[in-house]
């Protein structure tokens, strides 16, 4: 499954929210990690990405987070979740890429999916 995204940063809470462009019901949110959300909707279908403390967590400078492109995929099976994010930004027109990924375990319930989601 493919889904289109939605991206926010906020400079001031270096927070960014990263969701589905589709509306979806809330259901619950995971901390995957310190500061790192994730929301699943009605269906356990991850339908949101939160991260706290952005610039510091991808080590990346704040400007670099305004308007990145984003690929992201989700993976879950019974026993793993697994997140990759890409972020790509330009510095002095040159392309650069941050890689950010978290694995935990899927102690939730979430069923079997493989998603990957876009900005572009």
């Amino acid at each position: 499954m493919k889904s289109k995204l939605d991206y926010a940063y906020d400079c001031e809470y270096d927070m960014i929210d990263i969701s589905i462009e589709e509306s979806f019901r809330y259901e619950k949110s995971i901390e995957i990690a310190k500061g790192i959300i994730l929301d699943l909707d009605e269906h356990g279908f991850p339908a949101a990405l939160e991260i706290i403390s952005t610039s510091k967590i991808l080590g990346i400078d704040k400007k670099n987070l305004m308007s990145p492109n984003i690929d992201m995929s989700i993976v879950i099976s019974d026993e793993l979740i697994c997140i990759q994010i890409k972020f790509t930004y330009f510095v002095l027109e040159q392309e650069k890429d941050i890689c950010f990924k978290q694995n935990l375990a899927n102690n939730y319930g979430i069923p079997e999916m493989e998603t990957i989601f876009s900005t572009a």
